[in-house]
């Protein structure tokens, strides 16, 4: 079944990142916007105002759900231009609006033009996205809203503004500049910045993988918290490597054994939190499968890898993209049977 837009906003507003009340340093790029304390507080205000939109979507997502492609089910990675095309223009007409718009003197409004309508958008699209963002609490002066057609590259001064918190309109151009600037930094695939205030990228002292796993699954239960944090801190402990993956709104955190991924958690619309294990020695250790726990002995004995290749599916399974472990409460129940599987896929690989 497909996940309708008000299902998108509800995955969105649930990976935008957490409240940060640290008095963070900030890049040099940006410190022609303003201060550092009016940017951390304009970054708060953008955050909020982001769960305002997608509290808008949830309710009224069905006015604007209109697509061109379904994504599979077992797809991780979403194409928002595709599934979700009106979601896609609002994202990319706020980013103009930021990094185009031109803050006043007094920080109140962000005054631009008409270079902040992506060219391949209809101006009555435009116009749509411009009314949601009204339903949202944002003012446009420049524009007649009420009228369905009009030339928007005509229109030469529109102004921005945000009467419930202006700093948003700093946060908004400083997320902006952001989602151009650093949409990857060749280490760690980074996308989607805007979108999920991902203000991580604005600071000066990079951000460690533990706490961007932290901050991931703040919305699990303290106990499989504590599993996942701990099972993150024995491989460490063991020499594996963890690299962050956050596009297309999945974010993906996996462990290497030099250029073998072994393990991973991800986080996605279509998968929620699971855990996903490419374990392709599994028969070398039968004897030590045979003592686990009987959910990870079922998991295991579907096999690794595409289901149409392996010849045991007549169509996409999902096997290509490894075992697949929810990540619940369950999973307390079978965590030290997940530990000593691990345990052996490892051993294997390094023997090899």
């Amino acid at each position: 079944m497909r996940k309708t837009l008000a299902d998108m906003a509800k995955h969105i507003k649930s990976i935008i990142l957490p409240e940060s009340l640290e008095a963070y340093a900030i890049k040099p790029v940006f410190e022609d916007i303003s201060n550092e304390e009016n940017i951390r507080e304009g970054v708060l205000a953008f955050r909020a105002f982001l769960h305002q939109l997608c509290d808008v979507l949830i309710e009224e997502g069905d006015l604007y759900d209109n697509y061109k492609k379904i994504a599979h089910p077992f797809e991780n990675r979403i194409t928002i231009s595709l599934c979700y095309p009106f979601l896609n223009n609002i994202k990319y007409l706020l980013r103009n609006i930021g990094f185009y718009g031109v803050l006043t003197e007094d920080a109140e409004a962000l005054i631009t033009g008409s270079s902040i309508f992506y060219e391949k958008v209809s101006d009555s699209k435009n116009i749509e996205c411009l009314r949601f963002l009204t339903d949202c609490g944002v003012c446009v002066d420049g524009i007649d809203l009420s009228k369905k057609r009009q030339k928007l590259s005509e229109v030469e001064t529109i102004k921005i503004s945000y009467p419930d918190n202006p700093a948003m309109l700093t946060g908004l151009k400083a997320m902006a500049i952001a989602e151009i600037e650093f949409d990857t930094d060749g280490v760690r695939d980074t996308l989607d910045i805007l979108l999920r205030c991902d203000y991580r990228v604005l600071k000066k002292v990079e951000t460690d993988v533990a706490s961007i796993l932290k901050e991931t699954i703040r919305h699990l239960s303290e106990n499989v918290q504590d599993f996942i944090m701990r099972l993150h801190q024995l491989h460490i402990d063991k020499g594996l490597k963890c690299d962050v993956i956050i596009k297309d709104f999945w974010i993906k955190i996996m462990y290497f054994h030099g250029r073998k991924e072994i393990w991973g958690i991800n986080t996605s619309l279509n998968n929620g939190f699971e855990i996903t294990v490419k374990a392709g020695n599994t028969h070398e250790y039968a004897d030590t499968i045979k003592k686990l726990p009987l959910p990870l002995q079922e998991i295991i004995a579907k096999g690794y890898g595409c289901g149409k290749r392996r010849g045991v599916s007549a169509v996409c399974d999902g096997g290509c993209k490894g075992l697949c472990i929810p990540l619940d409460d369950s999973v307390l129940d079978i965590s030290d049977g997940i530990e000593a599987w691990f345990d052996q896929e490892l051993s294997c690989l390094r023997k090899k």
